[in-house]
């Protein structure tokens, strides 16, 4: 386990990464660029060396002093890397096909990675992934307003276009939605006035996420960040009551001055809802079994990394994925695969679990995303996944919260 100091420093290059992240980058980069290649190398540096040698080694299944999911967590890291890239060999798939599943799954099983690294300083790296995560969510909302021409108007009037890159399917966005809002009151209601200059700050930073998801009309996000203000306004009036009557009397403020646009929002979702449905998930979910049952070796082990389906709900082109991670997991990986994640995601839960019940308006703003992206989104393959999954389980194990909001 890394020091105090090593592990701080660690972290500070997690946070660096994710802001050229949400700045410069995307969810889902075409290729390599010197921004890629810089997120890169700041994501070696926090993992290090010798953690991935322990984990390929099997090293790290002797460690004495691991948490209870870290054990299977290995394990299944072990099952979905070889199992289905030897697959892929077998099969010949294209190189490029096949880097394009690994490197999603590396980011997905990032707390087998980072996790151990970080404890030395659990509540100041805690910090920083959220703070990293609150930046790369607001960089990407401010990118894609500036793509639509800064279009706050058109909120709720109609639905605005999603762009090339998809900035907004990033689960960081609707993490800053909820988080930051959070916060910013809490800050509001206690400390100084820089404390609640920042307060104001960080409330508009998401709103702006906010706004942007309620623009591209993004369903499912923003039915979360709906339960989870729920949530936390309900917890806010039993525990702290003062909070609590801020958290109303903001959302009183932003109905009153901002009727026509939530109003208009909600009959966007309704409207996209009737003409769109489950955008096509059945029947992909249907091709992805189909492509899972042509051969008992398929469905026992998948098609391989790097394997192409024929996708109903891209048109029936053969992509490299699944818009979930349950249809995606059982074409690549098969049966095996898919019970190996369960494993996985399983001693992960109850983490989850325990920072809803720790620190909830962490813990909302963790799990919503979470929910989303390994849910019915294609966001499962993407880097702030697995660093939501690392900041759950990293501010979980030591039951301690973030700085008082």
């Amino acid at each position: 386990m890394a020091g105090e100091g090593v592990a701080l420093r660690r972290a500070i290059g997690v946070f660096l990464a994710l802001a050229l992240y949400g700045l410069l980058s995307a969810p889902a980069p075409a290729e390599i660029r010197m921004a890629e290649a810089a997120i890169g190398a700041l994501l070696v540096q926090g993992v290090g060396l010798s953690r991935p040698l322990s984990v390929a080694t099997g090293d790290a299944l002797l460690a004495r002093d691991s948490a209870p999911w870290e054990m299977p967590a290995v394990l299944a890291l072990a099952v979905l890397l070889w199992c289905p890239l030897m697959r892929g060999v077998w099969l010949d798939w294209a190189p490029g096909d096949m880097v394009r599943d690994v490197v999603p799954l590396l980011y997905l099983f990032l707390p087998v990675l980072l996790v151990p690294m970080l404890r030395a300083a659990p509540d100041r790296a805690a910090g920083l992934l959220a703070g990293g995560l609150a930046v790369a969510g607001v960089g990407f909302a401010l990118r894609w307003w500036k793509q639509a021409d800064w279009g706050f108007g058109a909120v709720g009037v109609r639905a605005m276009a999603d762009g090339g890159v998809y900035l907004l399917n990033a689960p960081s966005v609707l993490f800053a939605a909820i988080a930051l809002p959070a916060f910013g009151i809490g800050m509001l209601m206690h400390g100084g006035w820089p404390r609640r200059a920042a307060g104001v700050v960080a409330m508009l930073g998401g709103l702006l996420c906010l706004a942007a998801l309620a623009g591209a009309v993004h369903r499912m996000a923003l039915g979360l960040a709906v339960v989870a203000f729920t949530a936390l306004g309900l917890w806010w009036l039993r525990r702290a009551p003062l909070a609590g009557v801020g958290a109303g009397l903001a959302a009183l403020l932003l109905v009153t001055l901002f009727h026509d646009a939530l109003f208009g929002a909600f009959g966007q979702v309704a409207e996209k809802t009737r003409l769109a449905g489950a955008n096509t998930r059945w029947e992909e979910a249907e091709a992805a079994l189909g492509q899972a049952l042509s051969s008992p070796v398929a469905f026992l082990f998948g098609q391989g990394w790097g394997a192409l389906l024929a996708n109903p709900a891209v048109g029936g082109w053969r992509v490299s994925y699944t818009h979930t991670l349950a249809t995606y997991a059982l074409a690549k990986t098969g049966v095996v695969g898919l019970c190996a994640l369960v494993a996985y995601l399983g001693g992960l839960a109850p983490r989850a679990l325990a920072l809803l019940r720790s620190d909830p308006v962490l813990g909302w703003a963790v799990a919503a995303p979470l929910l989303m992206a390994l849910g019915l989104h294609t966001s499962f393959k993407y880097l702030d996944t697995g660093l939501l999954l690392t900041l759950a389980a990293l501010a979980s194990e030591r039951g301690k919260r973030l700085p008082e909001r």
